[in-house]
């Protein structure tokens, strides 16, 4: 990563915390919690093996939901990448998904797995698939038709075709929708915890909000955020070509 790419998140930082320590003094801390206030209370969630186990298990679920959106999403989107006919059957049906209320689905999975945190990997991977599935699809789309035609050429068999033509021309624009993908689950797994759960982080945040504890909220809400980043770093390191 480049300095001045630190730089710039430093200071992106500095300001926010700086805006949070201004918004402190002017309101009560049931309101706006002190930054020292939120910062005790990350080191005493992380200090437990308690609170710990329900971060562990968030991450259990978004790593469950993207995997399973991703996957289907990517069959989809291949399939739709080469088959028109299918693009065609499945245009509507992505268009529904990108436009439905995520609330509405999670409404639909808590009636058929009840309340115990399946719904939130339910939601995750309902969200993750149409952002797959079009990234794949425009990523075949765009492949480069005379690097296919230069495999007819050397009569590469199917295999070689996908890992020597079709998996290095996809890679950029399947790193994007990772990327996106990844924050979308991050965001709707907690949110499914929220509704349909009392553990995890959405689990913890409801417990907060019962206390009426807004330092844990937006401590958990921290934790939730770093756990994102992380796992961004984790998909960093395997496009390290994609990089800036």
């Amino acid at each position: 990563m480049k300095l001045s790419s630190i730089r710039n998140r430093i200071i992106a930082a500095l300001f926010m915390f700086f805006v949070w320590w201004v918004l402190s003094l002017a309101y009560p801390p049931l309101i706006i919690p002190d930054i020292s206030q939120v910062a005790e209370k990350i080191v005493q969630i992380v200090s437990d093996k308690d609170t710990v186990k329900e971060a562990g298990r968030t991450l259990i679920r978004l790593l469950a939901g993207l995997f399973f959106g991703m996957a289907a999403g990517g069959i989809a989107g291949y399939v739709c990448g080469v088959c028109k006919t299918c693009r065609e059957l499945f245009k509507p049906v992505l268009g529904v998904l990108q436009v439905v209320p995520p609330v509405a689905l999670l409404v639909l999975a808590i009636i058929w797995f009840g309340f115990n945190g399946k719904p939130a990997v339910v939601i995750a991977a309902v969200s993750v698939f149409p952002i797959t599935a079009i990234t794949v699809q425009e990523a075949i789309l765009h492949i480069d038709r005379k690097l296919i035609e230069m495999g007819k050429v050397f009569k590469y068999t199917k295999k070689q075709q996908l890992f020597l033509i079709t998996w290095p021309s996809i890679k950029p624009r399947f790193y994007s929708g990772l990327r996106i993908a990844l924050g979308t689950a991050s965001k709707t797994v907690v949110m499914g915890e929220v509704l349909t759960t009392s553990t995890g982080i959405g689990g913890q945040i409801v417990t907060a909000r019962l206390n009426i504890e807004p330092e844990t909220i937006i401590a958990w809400t921290v934790i939730s955020v770093c756990m994102y980043y992380l796992l961004d770093a984790a998909v960093n390191l395997l496009f390290p070509s994609r990089r800036t």
